[in-house]
């Protein structure tokens, strides 16, 4: 399935967020919006690339609702994890979950 970059957000901690679409039509004029988040982890020694695991869903949307409604799941997800991911220990934290062996919000991808 393709995707396109919706969105990039950089946070001035070495951290970017993609927000990529996979949304696509299942039925008449109805689609399902689906948006993946990647977050690139940029470290002296390498980049980092995470996938959030609940990606930001929404069923039915018509087609001419579709670009506001990406905007919306994304600015609801970013109001709610924005002030998290800016704290100065946010990024230590973040590297030592994925690394534990029953974490499952972020998957490492390369």
């Amino acid at each position: 399935m393709m995707s396109n970059l919706v969105r990039r957000v950089e946070f001035g901690n070495a951290l970017a967020l993609e927000f990529r679409d996979y949304s696509n039509r299942y039925f008449g004029d109805f689609h399902r919006l689906l948006i993946e988040v990647d977050a690139l982890i940029t470290t002296e020694q390498e980049l980092i690339c995470l996938r959030y695991q609940r990606p930001l869903k929404k069923m039915a949307v018509v087609s001419a609702e579709m670009e506001h409604e990406k905007a919306l799941l994304i600015e609801q997800f970013l109001t709610s994890i924005a002030p998290y991911m800016q704290q100065p220990d946010f990024l230590p934290k973040l590297l030592n979950a994925v690394n534990r062996p029953h974490q499952q919000i972020w998957k490492r991808l390369r």
